[in-house]
C-alpha cells in the first residue's frame, strides 16, 4: 500500500541504486509508480525489459534486435565462424548440455545455417541448441521445416511461457486487445510483404 511505497522512497533517497524489473509489460499500470520513485530518489536509475514503453518521463527506448548473422555464402573456418554472436550463442548453450560439443569444419555450415534460419533470434537459437544432447546439427535443420514444435526446451527452472517458441509467441498473442487481434488476423492474408493503402483496403473497418 501507500505506507510501503514511502517506505521505499525513504529508503531510496541517499541510495545509489540501480534497479532492474523484467516483464514490466504484465503490470505496466505500475508505470506511474516507477515514474513517481525516479522523481523523488535522484540516486535511483531503473533497467527496465517491457514489450511496451512505460511513456513516463525521462524514459529512453531500447530496442534489442536480433543478433547477427552469418554470411551462408562466405562460410570461414570454425574458428572465424564462432567469432559470429548467433554461433558464439548456439555454441555455449549447445556446450551446455552436451559438454564435448564442438564447431567443425563438418557441421560449421549446417550451424550456420540453423543462426539464419533463426533471424538470429536469441531465445529461438537458444532452444535450438538445447536439442544439441539428442539431435546431431543435421537432424536439427532438418526438422527446423516445423520449428515450432522442434523448438522445445526441458529445464524446470525456465519460465513456461520461455520453454517453446510457440509458447512466446502464445504468450505476446495475449497481450493484444481485441481489435489488435482482428487486426493481426487480417493481416494474415498478405504475403512477402504489404502497402499501406493494400493494409487499408483489407484491414479497415
Amino acid at each position: 500500500g501507500l505506507q510501503l511505497i514511502e517506505t521505499i522512497k525513504i529508503y531510496l533517497l541517499e541510495k545509489h541504486t540501480l534497479l532492474l524489473l523484467d516483464n514490466f509489460e504484465q503490470i505496466l499500470d505500475a508505470a506511474p509508480l516507477v515514474g513517481e520513485l525516479l522523481s523523488s530518489s535522484p540516486g535511483l536509475y531503473i533497467l527496465v525489459t517491457s514489450r511496451e514503453a512505460l511513456h513516463i518521463y525521462g524514459e529512453h527506448e531500447y530496442s534489442v534486435p536480433p543478433l547477427p548473422l552469418p554470411d551462408l555464402d562466405r562460410i570461414e573456418t570454425p574458428g572465424i565462424l564462432s567469432q559470429n554472436e548467433s554461433v558464439q550463442l548456439f555454441q555455449q548453450r549447445a556446450k551446455a548440455v552436451k559438454p564435448g560439443f564442438e564447431i567443425t569444419s563438418e557441421n560449421a555450415p549446417i550451424i550456420a545455417e540453423i543462426c539464419v534460419r533463426l533471424d538470429g533470434l536469441p531465445l529461438a537459437i537458444e532452444l535450438a541448441a538445447a536439442r544439441s544432447k539428442l539431435l546431431s546439427p543435421e537432424m536439427m535443420r532438418s526438422r527446423l521445416e516445423s520449428r515450432l514444435a522442434t523448438l522445445t526446451i526441458g529445464s524446470r527452472d525456465v519460465h513456461p511461457r520461455l520453454q517453446t517458441l510457440r509458447g512466446t509467441l502464445d504468450w505476446s498473442y495475449d497481450l493484444l486487445d481485441d481489435g489488435e487481434r482482428t487486426l493481426f488476423a487480417r493481416l494474415s492474408v498478405f504475403q512477402g510483404g504489404r502497402t499501406i493503402e493494400s493494409v487499408k483496403a483489407v484491414c479497415a473497418p
